[in-house]
């Protein structure tokens, strides 16, 4: 009788090299017809998400949108624990690539020097895998702390999020079970999840400050969500909103665009 543990592993093998033969597939495409991506300034795009929030399913459409791939949370995970795959990405880059991935690295964990971490060899192989997917560029990186570890980077960090309520009427659907028993399940995600960035990042997920977009899905639905943050993505000189005139280095910073939470 075949193991249930080593056949979930080779499934998930398997999913990892789909997937990255996939970005392969899509970096040559791009390199080929630069006007494939409608990015402008922004070389990856980082998604926070809260469970029921439809974040997953914004972060689909827009790989679909944008010809990226997305990396979500196992696949991250993998790439994070198996020095091999992180080797074979670092080997696809020309040497300027490499020496930005191996400066910024080294400067992330300074940043982090002195924490107390339970397991030293995950976070960094953790933060090595981010900055090198997001070096690499053309990805949606879901989950794992990306906005965190790449502030300051070229990417575009989102929020996306719902009330308690919204989600557990979702999850409770989906999951086929009493809304009583989907709101244990989903308060014991967040609960992971924030414990997950305040260990590996000594920070609140849900501190606005890291992300450029914060959209509530209680407000909107998953094709307006996609073309806010596209919007947002064009270059500035195709923006034209009538009666808002580009800012000038004079001006004083404008608040992050965010659609208000509920509270």
């Amino acid at each position: 009788m075949k193991d249930a543990k080593s056949g979930e592993a080779s499934g998930a093998i398997r999913l990892v090299e789909r997937q990255m033969l996939l970005y392969d597939a899509r970096r040559k495409l791009a390199r080929e017809n630069p006007a494939a991506t409608i990015a402008g300034r922004y070389h990856f795009i980082t998604i926070s998400r809260d469970i029921g929030a439809l974040g997953d399913v914004v972060a689909s459409e827009l790989a679909t949108r944008l010809n990226w791939q997305v990396f979500d949370k196992e696949i991250v995970d993998y790439i994070a624990r198996h020095s091999h795959v992180r080797q074979d990405l670092v080997r696809q880059m020309d040497e300027t690539a490499r020496s930005l991935v191996h400066d910024t690295v080294d400067r992330l964990l300074r940043m982090f020097e002195g924490s107390c971490f339970g397991n030293q060899e995950y976070h960094e192989a953790l933060i090595k895998t981010l900055v090198t997917l997001a070096a690499q560029g053309g990805v949606i990186l879901a989950g794992h702390g990306g906005a965190f570890a790449l502030q300051g980077q070229p990417g575009l960090h989102l929020r996306i999020t719902a009330s308690l309520e919204t989600r557990v009427e979702r999850l409770s659907r989906r999951w086929v079970v009493p809304p009583e028993e989907a709101r244990k399940r989903v308060l014991q995600i967040d609960a992971e999840r924030r414990y997950f960035v305040q260990y590996h990042f000594k920070v609140d997920r849900e501190d606005a400050r890291f992300f450029d977009l914060v959209l509530n899905s209680d407000r909107m639905d998953v094709g307006q969500m996609v073309n806010a943050i596209l919007a947002v993505m064009q270059p500035q000189e195709k923006i034209a909103v009538t009666g808002i005139r580009p800012a000038s280095p004079g001006d004083a910073a404008a608040p992050v665009a965010a659609v208000p939470r509920n509270v």
